[in-house]
């Protein structure tokens, strides 16, 4: 009977049973990670000045009930490039945290390779030199794993998962600025139209004034001067239509751009009325921003991605035990490479013994980077309230001003119809009526940009309040899956 080549079973026993005692022991954290992040600032019970009841609209882009900015906006969210490139980043961090948490497991390599060695040796002066070739075809499977006795590879694996979870909450704090830069965009082109219809309708009454001068002229009864005058205003109010006509297309520009088009292919039909506001949304508590507003998230977000990190580079300081194992065929023929099995077991334990503190300095410097944070934190918060309590400030004052703006303009008719009258029986030159016509025109004009200002700081108020629409976000494609993209040299010349 064939007898078994002893295999050193105690140091194999030993080995495996390193091995399996530290594959299930519990990770001992020499830093305990942060569970919450209390606010380094006090947050007021309430805002200064009250709002409505009602409950607030989470697209708050629909209230207004213009279909043609809700399109636009859907747009924007889905082909914006800038969003796009968002997506990708998201994608980017997704594929790090994925290698941060393959440190959690065994890795594993396979190796096949062939090998031919001659040898030459002197064997006496009778047989003279002499020589040899052994051909070795191994075939071996490695792995090595390394045991996360004090927390560190969790601490990184946790750390990238708050880096994508940031990454997600950027990438709705640009959807939140994105559709309110359009609703801006979009009613300023509303503005730039309404303006235009109104200096249409001036320049008729402008016209109608002047051939009235014109008529009084013919008669003696008006002189020259009051004809240049009332030319010189008709002429004045036409010099506006150009201008006016270039914004709109600057704006109409804007929102191609913003839908990822290209300035000038795309055409809007613009209305030429300025919609009512609907009703001031409730503002809630001053603690709501911590969930509606995505950078308030980001900001506590990347406090616990940092704290983790500090965790990692305090484990770092701390022995770390690697596990290896290898085992594989080998022979010196092809026929023969089952034959002959080979392993080996190992286990590593590295301590640093002297580094110049430069352990120390990482541990310090991860927490400067947590206080910072924190720091950072309650400065976003500040930012947050700060914004929420001028929209309101700024929308109530703008309120005033409109009243005030339609108290001036009912002023403004009422003189022009007085100017008018004692013009036309005599009793006075046309000075009066040019002054009264004039003030009514800029006040016309001055209340269309107030109510636009008006709906502004209410785009600003439903900005700064957040909202949990941009949680149902889903990436769109880049491009049309039947269409593809090819680069070439002509449609891209290369730069000198």
């Amino acid at each position: 009977m064939r007898m078994k080549k002893p295999l050193s079973n105690i140091r194999i026993v030993a080995v495996c049973l390193l091995a399996v005692i530290v594959a299930f022991l519990p990770a001992c954290a020499v830093h305990q990670p942060r569970e919450s992040v209390t606010p380094p600032v006090k947050l007021p019970e309430s805002f200064s000045r009250a709002t409505a009841s009602s409950d607030l609209v989470d697209r708050w882009w629909e209230s207004f009930e213009q279909p043609a900015l809700t399109g636009l906006i859907q747009n924007t969210l889905s082909d914006n490039l800038d969003l796009r490139a968002a997506w990708r980043r998201l994608d980017q961090f997704s594929a790090l945290a994925v290698q941060a948490g393959a440190r959690r497991y065994p890795e594993l390599s396979g190796e096949a390779s062939t090998s031919r060695t001659r040898s030459s040796f002197y064997a006496g002066e009778e047989l003279g030199e002499r020589s040899f070739a052994t051909n070795q075809f191994p075939l071996n499977l490695s792995a090595s794993y390394e045991v996360d006795l004090w927390g560190r590879v969790a601490s990184l694996e946790e750390a990238a998962g708050f880096d994508l979870l940031v990454s997600r909450q950027d990438l709705e704090a640009m959807a939140i600025s994105m559709a309110a830069q359009v609703a801006e965009t979009w009613f300023s082109a509303v503005e730039q139209e309404t303006q235009l219809k109104l200096v249409a309708d001036q320049l008729a009454v402008g016209q109608t004034y002047l051939e009235l001068v014109e008529l009084r002229f013919g008669q003696g009864l008006a002189s020259a001067v009051d004809v240049y005058q009332q030319r010189l205003q008709v002429a004045s109010t036409r010099a506006q239509i150009a201008p006016t006509r270039s914004q709109r297309q600057v704006l109409e520009n804007q929102l191609a751009v913003l839908q990822g088009k290209m300035p000038g292919t795309a055409w809007l039909d613009i209305p030429a009325v300025l919609p009512e506001l609907p009703e001031l949304p409730p503002a809630g508590m001053p603690a709501d921003l911590l969930n509606k507003r995505p950078d308030v998230r980001a900001a506590y977000l990347r406090i616990m991605a940092a704290d983790r990190r500090l965790g990692a580079a305090v484990a770092d300081r701390y022995p770390a035990l690697r596990l290896t194992a290898r085992t594989g065929f080998q022979g010196r023929q092809v026929q023969d490479i089952f034959s002959n099995w080979i392993y080996s077991l190992a286990a590593n334990l590295t301590a640093p013994l002297f580094d110049g503190n430069r352990r120390k300095a990482e541990v310090e410097r991860n927490e400067a980077r947590v206080a910072e944070l924190i720091n950072a934190y309650g400065s976003v918060l500040l930012q947050a309230v700060r914004e929420v309590e001028d929209a309101l400030t700024q929308e109530e004052s703008q309120r005033q001003q409109l009243r005030d703006l339609g108290v001036q303009l009912e002023l403004a008719r009422s003189s022009l119809v007085r100017a008018r009258a004692r013009y036309a029986n005599g009793l006075s030159d046309y000075l009066p009526v040019l002054t009264a016509l004039q003030s009514q025109q800029q006040l016309e004009r001055s209340i269309i940009s107030a109510r636009r200002q008006l709906i502004s700081y209410r785009i600003q108020i439903y900005r700064a309040l957040g909202g949990t629409w941009t949680t149902a976000l889903q990436r769109h494609p880049v491009w049309p899956p039947d269409k593809t993209m090819e680069l070439t040299n002509e449609s891209h010349p290369t730069h000198p």
